[in-house]
């Protein structure tokens, strides 16, 4: 078959086979830790990296990284950013950065991706690409407990979210109270 002919067919079960045989490749890795750590190692390098830059960005001073994978109590932790100025405005946005690797996979996608032949090693470039930012994407349950661990930086965002979402809605309802008060 074909490059054009394989790219022509419904790819449905190819796709599935193809991330489920990656997943596999994942699971089956986690018995040693050598290959847990060739297997992962550049989403990893991924995801780490958006905790590093950003935290360094904000000002959260990140002192330490590690890409070696450790066993821990909870399972196995992949690789780690250690932070010495972690504060209510830095906090939320570091333990979050990952999810900035859905916005590369879209760009990704939308620039990269388009100009290339349509061949099968193009095709499963781009199932492996998609399939490796968008999985490292997602942040971790550690993640997950950092940024909503301080109560600050909850507030912070939580607050400003709640005016950036609604304020088409309350802005006129707040200058007619004010105009009414006044």
């Amino acid at each position: 078959m074909s490059s054009q002919e394989f790219l022509s067919l419904d790819n449905r079960f190819y796709i599935i086979a193809l991330v489920l045989l990656l997943a596999r490749l994942r699971r089956v890795s986690f018995g040693n830790r050598f290959l847990v750590a060739l297997v992962n190692l550049f989403g990893t390098l991924l995801h780490e990296l958006a905790h590093y830059l950003v935290g360094l960005l904000l000002l959260a001073k990140p002192s330490r990284i590690s890409l070696w994978p450790q066993q821990t109590p909870n399972g196995l932790t992949l690789g780690s950013v250690t932070f010495s100025n972690l504060r209510f405005f830095n906090t939320i946005p570091t333990a979050l950065a990952p999810m900035l690797l859905f916005y590369l996979a879209y760009q990704v996608d939308q620039r990269f991706f388009s100009l290339l032949p349509d061949t099968t090693p193009n095709f499963l470039l781009y199932l492996l690409s998609m399939t490796l930012l968008l999985e490292n994407a997602i942040p971790s349950t550690t993640d997950i407990k950092v940024a909503f661990g301080h109560i600050g930086g909850v507030l912070l965002y939580g607050g400003g979210g709640f005016v950036y979402l609604f304020w088409e809605r309350l802005a006129p309802e707040w200058v007619g109270w004010v105009e009414q008060v006044l």
